[in-house]
């Protein structure tokens, strides 16, 4: 069952003959439902907790009765055997005639429930869902249950984006694995003979993929986490041609998002910014891209921190010393393991290349000058030994490239991995600044 685990969509009910025709209903528009009926015995062990959920409707009475208060405990303590508190957003949608059971149910989530705080929560009746007259015709209408959430979606702009993004990933998905799956070619004259070629020649495909992604350093422990990171790219380039189609199911929300004008916290940005550059995946492997952010002594390949900054700070002669002793006492020294990705991957590296540099909360950035030789990036969220949680801004150094036997560099520790598109960007820079001659010109000033 491992990688069918999608259900987006949570039913909670006492009566499965309620719930049976929400679920046909959902289903009849590709929505895959995952049902509970509330008892103890048939919610899901720890380890298989949903995730992911994005919308959930409940049934507030599941068959105990009592106050709204008691309604409401009873709910969240079935809720949180099923929903992992890491859920992520979601909206509640509760059955229910009676106003007061919404609120205290909003009120007891907010304040004593460790699951994400919903993002809505609404109140509809079942019984205005059923169409058709008499028992035989009588069914529910997604399409109503429908109307009634995009009403609601369309004031909760972000959550709508995010789960359509979502159903994006998972179609880019399969669109990949369809795509493999039919390269295939077959010349069985019956289904056992097509199982079998089709399981051989899908295996062979799947061994050609992993080794072109480790070449040299193929290996059974790295087959399969090969294999995921080749598929990677070809997901990404299915969600590219996705996009269109995905922006006009959204183009009602373009005014929220363009009028939500202002600042984003740095804190926030800079954690976006380390998901997109920074790795923090096999940090014990010696790989092209690792960041070193020694907490202890310095490394003997390291230069001296306050040599390091030499024309690197800001002010004049007399701010300086202030502004260096102030970028020595909340800056970190770092190295980036800058050796070409295919010397690394091929096998043919000889020493290592290192550019050393170092990172300054982002607070303090006006304590540096512009200069040439550094170039600034961020600000990255990081969190680790030498480095309190927050906003840092990184610096490298092009006066500082060494060269060291891997062995040495493989003693270090990294604190991440800096990812393909800005390794590139900063080996471009480095190799620029390396060969940077300059240019004689007679200046227009007199």
């Amino acid at each position: 069952m491992k990688g069918l685990n999608a259900a987006r969509v949570l039913l909670l009910d006492d009566e499965p003959g309620e719930a049976l025709p929400i679920i046909k209903a959902f289903s009849k528009v590709g929505v895959p439902v995952a049902y509970f009926d509330g008892r103890p015995g048939q919610t899901p062990r720890n380890r298989d907790k949903l995730r992911g959920i994005r919308l959930a409707i409940l049934d507030m009475d599941l068959g105990f009765g009592g106050p709204p208060e008691n309604m409401a405990s009873t709910m969240l303590q079935t809720l949180a055997r099923i929903i992992r508190t890491d859920n992520g957003p979601f909206g509640v949608l509760i059955w229910t005639k009676h106003p007061d059971q919404k609120e205290t149910f909003a009120r007891f989530m907010f304040e004593r429930s460790e699951l994400p705080k919903p993002v809505f929560v609404v109140m509809l009746k079942k019984a205005d869902f059923i169409v058709g007259s008499g028992a035989a015709k009588r069914r529910f209408s997604i399409n109503k249950l429908s109307t009634e959430v995009v009403k609601v979606l369309a004031e909760t702009s972000p959550l709508e984006f995010m789960q359509v993004w979502e159903g994006s990933a998972f179609r880019a998905a399969t669109n990949v694995t369809n795509t493999l799956a039919e390269l295939s070619k077959s010349t069985a004259d019956n289904l056992d003979q097509w199982k079998r070629q089709w399981h051989d020649e899908t295996l062979k495909l799947l061994l050609v993929i992993s080794r072109a992604q480790a070449e040299a350093h193929h290996t059974r422990e790295n087959c399969i986490p090969s294999l995921f990171l080749a598929l990677n790219p070809l997901h990404s380039d299915r969600m590219d041609a996705l996009v269109k189609e995905g922006s006009r199911e959204l183009f009602r929300h373009i005014d929220q998002i363009m009028g939500s004008t202002g600042s984003s916290a740095i804190e926030r940005r800079a954690k976006v910014n380390s998901m997109l550059h920074l790795a923090s995946n096999d940090l014990d492997k010696f790989s092209p891209g690792n960041l070193y952010i020694p907490a202890g002594r310095r490394p003997s390949i390291f230069p001296a921190f306050k040599d390091m900054l030499r024309n690197s700070i800001n002010g004049d002669e007399a701010a300086q010393q202030g502004n260096l002793e102030l970028v020595i006492r909340h800056g970190r020294q770092c190295g980036i393991e800058i050796t070409p990705a295919c010397d690394y991957a091929q096998d043919k590296m000889g020493l290592s290349r290192v550019i050393i540099g170092f990172v300054l909360p982002h607070e303090h950035k006006k304590l540096v000058k512009k200069a040439d030789f550094l170039k600034p990036t961020g600000p990255f969220y990081l969190d680790g030994e030498g480095t309190p949680p927050g906003a840092y801004n990184l610096y490298v150094d092009s006066r500082y490239v060494i060269a060291a036997e891997p062995k040495a560099v493989k003693q270090l520790r990294a604190t991440a991995r800096v990812r393909p598109q800005l390794l590139a960007d900063m080996q471009f820079w480095a190799s620029y600044q390396a060969a940077r001659q300059g240019v004689m010109l007679l200046s227009d000033k007199p």
